[in-house]
């Protein structure tokens, strides 16, 4: 899916920041690229869990279309 590689893209860019010197050029701009995809997956997760939560019946009610 999309959205997992945008996951993995954003756990790459982490651990990179982790290990790159706040001296260093790439710094800011790996800080940034980071902050964009985290904003961009939690928009996603807002998107999804209203209707993830609207799907959900719990045990013993019945869902009425």
């Amino acid at each position: 899916k999309p959205v997992d590689r945008v996951t993995r893209s954003t756990l790459v860019l982490h651990d990179l920041l982790k290990h790159t010197p706040v001296g260093h050029p790439d710094h800011p701009l790996l800080q940034d690229a980071l902050r964009i995809s985290q904003n961009f997956l939690s928009s996603i997760n807002e998107e999804i869990t209203p209707r993830r939560q609207s799907m959900t019946v719990k045990k013993g009610e019945v869902s009425l279309p």
